[in-house]
C-alpha cells in the first residue's frame, strides 16, 4: 500500500520526526545529529532540493526497486547547493526512505530486530565518511540499493545477501558453478570481530536462508582484505581476523593496497612512514608495508555443515 503523503507540512514533519528517531535509535554522535538536522532544514527551505527529495522519495514509495541508476540520477539532480555536502544529502535521503523500508519489512514478516541491525549500517557509513573526509554523511551511495530492495540483511555481527556464485570451484566434494546459490558475506566496520559473535551470525543466516538451500549445500562466500592469506604472517596468532580467515578456503588473491583505507582512513595516501600506530592492527600493517610488502584482497568459500 502506498502511504506516501503529498502535503508539504506533513512530509516535512515526517522527515524531521524520522531523522530524530533514527538518529536516537542508532546512536548517532550529537555533532552529526546537529549537522544532519540543520541540513534537513536547508533542504526543506530550498525549493530545488525539496523537489529532488520528494520526487525521488515518492518514486521509491511507488516502486521499491531502488537501483544504482536511480541513485545516480538523484546525485545528478543534486548540483552541490551551497551549505550542504553531497555526502550529507545522500545519507539524509537514505534515512528518509527507511520509513518505507520498514513497511516492506513488515509486509515480508521480517523482524524489527533485523530491520534495526540492517539500517544500523548507516551508522557505520556515517562514521567512515567522517573519518575519511570530516563530513557527516556517506560517500558510498552505490552500496545502499540492496538494503532498500530487501536483498541484503544484517544478522548479528555480519551482513548477508543471497547471490549466484560468479566463478567455478571444486574441492573436497564441493562443486560450485556460476549459477550455484551462495550467501555473500560482508563485515561492517562496527568494532571487534569477535569470533563467537561471528559464528552466531552464520547460524542466524543459515536459519534465515534455510529454504533456499534445501537441495544445495549451504555455502558462504566472501571477498575481503580480511581473507588475505598474508594476515597469518602480519597478525598475531590470537587475532580475530585470523580466526575469521580460518573458516574459509581462499581460492583467489590479488595483491594491492586498495583497501588500506579501511585500516587507515586515508592516511596511507601520504606515506607509510607516517602511518598511525594507535591499534595493534595499524602497527602490524605498518610494519608489513614498510618491509616492502603489499596488502591484498582475497576470495574464499566456507561450507557450512552445522545442522540446520
Amino acid at each position: 500500500m502506498n502511504n506516501y503523503k503529498t502535503d508539504k507540512t506533513e512530509i516535512c514533519h515526517d522527515w524531521q520526526e524520522n531523522l530524530i528517531a533514527f538518529s536516537k535509535e542508532h546512536e548517532f554522535p550529537a555533532e552529526a545529529v546537529e549537522l544532519l538536522s540543520n541540513s534537513l532544514e536547508l533542504i526543506i527551505k530550498n525549493e530545488h532540493l525539496y523537489h529532488v527529495f520528494t520526487e525521488w522519495e515518492q518514486k521509491y514509495w511507488e516502486n521499491p526497486d531502488l537501483d544504482y541508476v536511480l541513485l545516480q540520477k538523484i546525485s545528478e539532480d543534486f548540483d552541490g547547493e551551497e551549505g550542504i555536502s553531497k555526502y550529507t544529502f545522500d545519507l539524509l535521503f537514505m534515512i528518509g526512505i527507511s520509513r518505507r523500508t520498514w513497511e516492506l519489512y513488515q509486509k515480508r514478516g521480517i523482524s524489527r530486530e533485523i530491520f534495526h541491525d540492517s539500517m544500523a549500517d548507516m551508522h557505520w557509513k556515517l562514521l567512515e565518511c567522517h573519518q575519511m573526509y570530516d563530513i557527516w554523511g556517506t560517500f558510498v551511495m552505490h552500496w545502499f540499493p540492496w538494503w532498500f530492495q530487501l536483498k541484503r540483511f544484517a544478522l548479528g555481527r555480519l551482513q548477508f545477501e543471497l547471490i549466484k556464485f560468479d566463478d567455478e570451484y571444486e574441492k573436497d566434494g564441493l562443486i560450485l558453478h556460476k549459477d550455484s546459490p551462495v550467501i555473500n558475506v560482508h563485515i561492517p566496520s562496527c568494532g571487534k570481530l569477535d569470533y563467537t559473535e561471528v559464528q552466531k551470525s552464520y547460524e542466524k543466516a543459515a536459519e534465515f536462508y534455510r529454504t533456499e538451500f534445501m537441495e544445495h549445500p549451504l555455502v558462504f562466500v566472501c571477498e575481503s582484505w580480511l581473507l588475505f592469506p598474508a594476515n597469518k604472517e602480519i597478525l598475531p596468532e590470537q587475532s580475530n581476523i585470523r580466526r575469521f580467515l580460518s573458516d574459509y578456503d581462499v581460492y583467489r588473491t590479488r595483491e594491492n593496497n586498495n583497501d588500506l583505507w579501511r585500516i587507515y582512513y586515508g592516511a596511507e595516501q601520504n606515506d607509510f612512514e607516517n602511518l598511525p600506530e594507535n591499534t595493534g592492527l595499524e602497527r602490524a600493517y605498518k610494519k608489513w608495508l614498510l618491509s616492502g610488502h603489499m596488502a591484498g584482497q582475497s576470495w574464499g568459500v566456507y561450507r557450512y555443515e552445522k545442522e540446520m
